[in-house]
């Protein structure tokens, strides 16, 4: 089990703070390109329309595999998990099944969000409207001394950890309150290749204020969809 706070596998802060020990000519922004350039060097994502197979790994439950479809140019997003019944649909701004405004599609659009933003990152730090710090870190993650760059979004802040050589992200935490130390961190393992992009194909979670471990996500494989981008 990792220890956030005390363990030798922990992410140990250090607390290096750019003022004239870290490269001048980097910033924030630079590095989550550089990010960007490593898991997506032709630029792909933006077309993406792939099914995605998944599995999970959670404490004391079941393990569960579901299938998602991510189909950026034509806005299309579906959900199924054949083990619990459910299928979830969204077309452009549209629930499948489920009238607008009710819980299911509620339920629809936040995964939609999950899934395009988690498995999208880091390209998905390009959105208009992210603020990236200029500001970086560097920190000790697990024995690696990796870039930290901050993101702050209206109701949480977000961390991402960087290889120091490749820039491929090795892990991210948010916090819904920074100031207590309470979020999630997530770390990377593996990759899939999408393509020519490289997807992080396990991402195991644990707790920020307690490392307590809630579970791991697995991508197995992805295919072309039977659904295709409408002209």
């Amino acid at each position: 089990m990792k220890n956030f706070q005390h363990s030798s596998l922990s992410v140990v802060f250090i607390l290096v703070f750019c003022f004239g020990s870290c490269d001048s000519k980097l910033t924030g922004s630079k590095l989550i390109q550089k990010s960007i350039e490593y898991h997506d060097p032709k630029g792909q994502w933006q077309e993406l329309n792939r099914v995605f197979y998944f599995a999970d790994s959670r404490p004391g439950k079941p393990s569960r595999q579901y299938t998602v479809q991510i189909d950026l140019p034509g806005n299309y997003f579906k959900y199924i998990n054949s083990g619990e019944n459910l299928v979830y649909e969204v077309d452009g701004e549209n629930c499948i099944g489920s009238e607008k405004g009710s819980k299911d599609c509620e339920r629809a659009m936040m995964l939609r969000n999950y899934y395009g933003y988690l498995w999208g990152l880091p390209m998905k730090l390009k959105d208009k409207g992210t603020e990236i710090d200029r500001e970086y870190k560097v920190e000790d993650l697990n024995g690696i001394e990796a870039f930290v760059v901050r993101v702050p979004y209206e109701k949480d802040i977000w961390y991402f950890y960087l290889h120091p050589e490749t820039y491929a992200l090795l892990a991210y935490k948010f916090y819904k309150d920074e100031e207590k130390k309470i979020g999630e961190i997530i770390y990377l393992k593996e990759e899939v290749i999408v393509g020519e992009m490289k997807i992080p194909a396990e991402r195991s979670w644990y707790r920020t204020e307690n490392d307590e471990f809630l579970g791991t996500d697995f991508l197995l494989k992805t295919e072309e969809p039977l659904r295709k981008t409408q002209d």
